[in-house]
């Protein structure tokens, strides 16, 4: 079967599927209540220089300002995003260089942002600058040209070198991304002028007016995954007419020559319960996830670490105890693998296997495990399994845990556990309430929830919610309940 991508649009929620083998490998969700700065580019200024710190303040346009340290002046991390390799852009880094040394107060800069605001930290930004197309990545600050690791064919390797060494203007560095193994030269060409003029464009822009000023804003979740993931043959499925026509005319123009299938899906029954992704999404909010076999893993996300323990729970087949757990283990494995990609689990992860007392055994699962880790797009490093079946590995953080978007502190339990946020729940709810409304006619929905989620659903999406009632005749109503939990009611008068 083709890769699929699911796109769900629910008002100002967009969720992303990306399936393999029909099985749910990656999810992505944005609201645009909650917007995501990442990869945008601004003119800015330099507020303040802390020495002691080896960091400055940046004001950039947002709300506010965000934190560059010494390091990130001519930081690497966007280039090693999509370099996914240790390489020689390592050695184009100048950490000798003291911060008062590279900046000053009041000093206007080109900076793009590495992550986002969080809490009460402002943005991480860096100066040294990254645009992304499909095949190539623009390295705006660095005369540098590097290959994806995971092209491994030497000879392809060297073909993609001497194309963009040819093509490329002097002085501007690109990476090959994995996307453009085996591709043909025009198309390479064309991704590399279409990058070259946005540069060109973005420079123009910030000489001729003051900071701080956006001058570039990264394209929406459902496009940067159309660019990052589809390849040819895949299957694009959307819900939503309008995403229909802007990611055709996005692939018309970016690249055409990809065979890729797109489907306007207009059923009744919401897209991702007929294709059995609810449940699958519902299973992120769980510590406990139950394997086939009646083994189970707990998965217990912390600031600083993840920890996954595997149990054996109801399954005692096998010949032998040590059977036994290989079974179970080896489930676990794929399991695993399976969520930490769809949770987007990030930093350090310990994973702890049910000790096996064969090395032969204990081998096999460690190679299932890394296997299934292959086709990760996060930069990961998995170390060895010790002797007591423990594997330890860190994976890059492209972006923050599913977990983290989609929840809050459980204010019953102080921070030990989590519920739904009352955006995540607006969005339950607002589904929920699009199916209701066009299954019934003539009819009054009644929506009894928690006083944050009907705050929130009056505040953004009243217009919808008002849209929704006029085109299906139908009256919704809301009622604040009791609870500030996740419990919530949907009557149908």
């Amino acid at each position: 079967m083709p890769d699929s991508i699911l796109i769900n649009r629910t008002f100002n929620e967009t969720r992303i599927a990306y399936l393999k083998n029909d099985k749910i490998f990656e999810l992505y969700i944005e609201r645009t209540t909650k917007p995501k700065f990442v990869g945008n580019i601004y003119k800015a200024r330099v507020s303040k220089v802390i020495p002691g710190m080896q960091a400055a303040f940046v004001e950039y346009g947002e709300d506010r300002a965000g934190f560059i340290s010494a390091e990130d002046v001519y930081n690497d991390e966007f280039e090693n995003i999509f370099l996914e390799q240790e390489d020689e852009i390592q050695k184009n880094k100048f950490n000798n260089y003291l911060i008062q040394d590279v900046l000053r107060e009041g000093q206007e800069i080109l900076i793009q942002v590495l992550k986002n605001p969080s809490g009460s930290k402002g943005a991480k930004l860096t100066s040294n600058l990254a645009l992304p197309g499909k095949y190539l990545v623009l390295l705006g600050m660095v005369d540098f040209v590097g290959i994806s690791k995971r092209i491994e064919n030497t000879e392809e390797r060297e073909r993609l070198t001497e194309i963009i060494n040819r093509i490329r203007p002097e002085g501007i560095g690109f990476i090959a991304r994995t996307a453009s193994e085996s591709v043909e030269v025009k198309y390479i060409v064309n991704d590399l002028n279409q990058l070259v003029s946005k540069w060109n464009q973005i420079k123009s822009k910030a000489d001729k007016s003051k900071s701080p000023l956006l001058l570039y804003k990264e394209p929406s979740l459902y496009l940067k995954v159309i660019r990052d993931i589809v390849s040819d043959s895949t299957r694009v499925i959307i819900d939503s007419s309008e995403y229909f026509d802007q990611i055709g005319g996005f692939i018309d123009e970016y690249f055409p020559e990809l065979n890729i299938q797109m489907e306007l899906y207009q059923d009744d029954v919401p897209m991702f319960i007929k294709y059995g992704l609810e449940g699958e999404i519902e299973k992120i909010y769980n510590k406990k996830v139950w394997l086939k076999s009646g083994g189970y893993l707990i998965i217990e996300e912390a600031e600083a670490l993840t920890v996954i323990d595997v149990n054996t729970g109801k399954y005692l087949s096998g010949e032998s105890q040590n059977e036994t757990i290989y079974h179970i283990d080896k489930e676990a494995a794929f399991e695993i693998a399976k969520q930490i990609k769809i949770r987007n689990l990030v930093g350090i992860i310990v994973i702890d296997f049910i000790d096996l007392k064969d090395a032969g055994m204990s081998q096999d699962i460690y190679e299932t495990f890394v296997e299934e880790m292959k086709d990760d797009k996060a930069r990961t490093v998995i170390y060895e399994m010790s002797q007591f079946s423990v594997i330890q590995l860190t994976r890059q953080k492209l972006r923050e845990s599913i977990l983290e978007y989609l929840t809050v502190d459980c204010p019953q339990c102080h921070g030990t556990g989590y519920i739904k946020s009352p955006e995540t729940l607006a969005y339950e709810i607002i589904r929920e309430v699009v199916h209701k409304a066009r299954s019934y006619k003539y009819v009054t929905l009644k929506v009894i929830a928690p006083a944050r989620t009907v705050e929130y659903i009056r505040r953004y999406e009243d217009d919808n919610i008002r849209l929704l009632e006029k085109n299906n005749d139908v009256q919704v109503l809301f009622e604040i309940s009791d609870s500030d939990l996740n419990d919530y009611e949907i009557i149908v008068e």
